[in-house]
C-alpha cells in the first residue's frame, strides 16, 4: 500500500511536495513523490490524506506507561512532596492495575501520533500493553530500593527476561535503577553490569531536583529520610549526580532522563559518555523543577530526546507540547532540529534508530498522518501548531492503529478499567 500526503517529512533528507511512502507488510519499501511510487507500483492501493503531512511516528523517549491512570490524582507541587505522595497509590496498585493502566497509556500515545516509547516498567504488564496496542520501544524494569544481592531475585520476581534474547522485535528491555536517593551505589552498580553482561539497555532518572543536587552535595534536604530508608549504603558524595555517575563507571552509553541541575563540566560528561538525554520540559515545571538547560547541552553536543513523563506529573502525553516548551526554554533550537529530537534523535537515543525515527526503506512501517495548514514549511508549521487533535491516521508495524481519526480499537472497555485504576489509586491516596 501507498501512504500520501501534500508532504512527506523523512527526517533524515529533505521534505517531499506531494510525497508518499510504499509499505508493504511491517517495513517501509521506497519513499518519493506520489506519483513516482504510484507509476513504479500501479497495483498498490493507495491511501491519500490531503492537507497533512506524513512524518515517522514520534518517540516518547520517557514515560510511564504503569501510571496512566493517576491523571489528575495529584495537583503540581514541589517534587519532594509530590514523590512522598506517590508511594502509597503506586504500592496500593496490582499488577492488572498497572496493565489496565498501561493499556490506556498506550492509547494515549497513539491518539498523539507517538509510536515508540522509552518506558519504566514494574513487571511485563507495560510491555504486553505496548504490543497489543502496536507501541514499540524499550521497556526499562525499575529497581530501587533494594541491596545489590537482592538484584537477580526481584528482576525474577518482577518477570523480567531471563535473557534478552526474549526481548525482540518492537518490545525491547531494559533495566532502570530509579535514582540516586531510592538506589544506593551498590545496586546502581550491579543493575548497570547486569545490563551490560546480558546486552539490555540501561537508564537512570538523573539531577531531576534541587532537593537531589542538595542530597548528593552534603546529604541533607527533603529526600535524607527516602535515601535513609531505600539506599542505606548511599554516602554524600559532595559532586553532582553526573560526576556521581561517573565515578560510579555507570555514565558510559546511559539514558539519562531529565538532567534539570547540572553542575559545571556536566553537560560536557555527558554528551562525552551517555548515549543521550532525555528532556521532560512539562513535567519538570508540574513539579516546580525549573526548566533544564538545554542550550548548554545542545552547545555541549549532547543528544537529545523528548519524553512526556508519566500522567502522574502531567496531564496530556503531547509531543507536540512539550516540543513547543522545549523552544520556549532554548529560541535558538530550529524546527528542524525540535523534529529530528521527536523522531530520530529520540531513536538515537534508545537505541532504536536502526527501526524507527525516520521515513526509510527497511525501518518499521511507523508513519503518522497529521493535518496542517497549507504551507511551504511543513516542518515549522508541524513543530508550532501540531496537536493530538490533528492527528489524522496511524500505522505501526504496517497496521492501521488510527484511521481517519477514529480509533482500531474498543476503547471505551480500556477507559472503563482505567477509571477504575484511578479511583483505587483515589482511595488509597485518602487513605494515606
Amino acid at each position: 500500500m501507498i501512504i500520501a500526503g501534500d508532504w512527506a517529512l523523512p527526517v533524515t533528507s529533505a521534505p517531499i511536495r506531494r510525497g508518499a511512502v510504499r509499505v508493504q507488510g511491517s517495513k517501509i519499501t521506497s519513499v518519493g513523490t506520489l506519483e513516482q511510487l504510484t507509476r513504479a507500483n500501479p497495483s498498490d492501493s493507495i491511501h491519500d490524506h490531503p492537507g497533512c503531512v506524513i512524518t515517522p511516528g514520534l518517540v516518547n523517549a520517557h514515560t510511564h506507561l504503569s501510571l496512566s491512570s493517576m491523571l489528575g490524582l495529584l495537583p503540581p507541587s514541589d517534587f519532594a512532596t509530590w514523590i512522598s505522595h506517590m508511594a502509597g497509590p503506586v504500592q496500593a496498585l496490582s499488577p492488572d492495575d498497572f496493565a489496565d493502566a498501561a493499556a490506556f497509556g498506550a492509547l494515549e500515545c497513539l491518539r498523539s501520533g507517538i509510536t515508540v516509547v522509552g518506558d519504566i516498567a514494574y513487571g511485563p504488564e507495560a510491555p504486553a500493553a505496548a504490543a497489543d496496542t502496536g507501541i514499540g520501544g524499550v521497556f526499562f524494569w525499575e529497581v530501587l530500593g533494594i541491596s545489590a544481592d537482592e538484584l537477580p531475585e526481584a528482576l525474577a520476581r518482577h518477570d523480567f527476561p531471563a535473557e534478552s534474547s526474549a526481548c525482540d522485535g518492537r518490545t525491547l528491555c531494559g533495566i532502570s535503577p530509579h535514582a540516586p536517593y531510592t538506589s544506593g551505589p551498590g545496586l546502581i552498580k550491579a543493575a548497570y553490569d547486569y545490563a551490560r553482561r546480558w546486552h539490555y539497555d540501561f537508564a537512570i532518572h538523573v539531577a531531576e531536583s534541587l532537593a537531589e543536587t542538595r542530597l548528593l552535595a552534603a546529604g541533607e534536604g527533603p529526600l535524607r529520610s527516602a535515601v535513609e530508608r531505600l539506599a542505606p549504603d548511599f554516602r554524600a558524595p559532595g559532586v553532582g549526580t553526573v560526576r556521581y555517575l561517573e565515578h560510579l563507571g555507570v555514565l558510559k552509553d546511559a539514558v539519562a532522563v531529565h538532567c534539570v541541575n547540572l553542575m559545571p563540566g556536566e553537560a560536557e560528561l555527558l554528551a562525552a559518555h551517555a548515549r543521550g538525554v532525555v528532556l521532560c520540559p512539562r513535567s519538570n515545571r508540574y513539579l516546580l523543577n525549573g526548566p533544564a538547560p538545554v542550550a548548554q547541552l545542545r552547545m555541549a553536543g549532547v543528544r537529545l530526546a523528548l519524553g512526556t513523563d508519566s500522567l502522574a506529573s502531567n496531564d496530556v502525553l503531547d509531543l507536540f507540547a512539550e516540543a513547543r516548551e522545549l523552544i520556549a526554554i532554548d529560541p535558538e533550537l530550529t524546527s528542524e532540529r525540535v523534529l529530528r529530537i521527536m523522531t530520530i534523535e529520540g531513536a538515537q537515543v534508545l537505541g532504536v534508530d536502526r527501526d524507527y525515527g525516520s521515513l526509510e526503506a527497511g525501518k518499521h512501517a511507523d508513519l503518522v498522518a497529521i493535518q496542517i495548514a497549507d504551507t511551504d514549511d511543513p516542518i515549522g508549521a508541524l513543530v508550532t501548531r501540531g496537536a493530538p487533535e490533528h492527528i489524522r491516521s496511524v500505522v505501526t508495524g504496517g497496521i492501521w492503529r488510527l484511521i481517519d481519526g477514529r480509533m482500531a480499537f474498543l476503547t471505551k472497555e480500556i477507559e472503563q478499567k482505567s477509571a477504575r485504576v484511578a479511583e483505587k489509586a483515589a482511595r488509597a491516596l485518602r487513605g494515606a
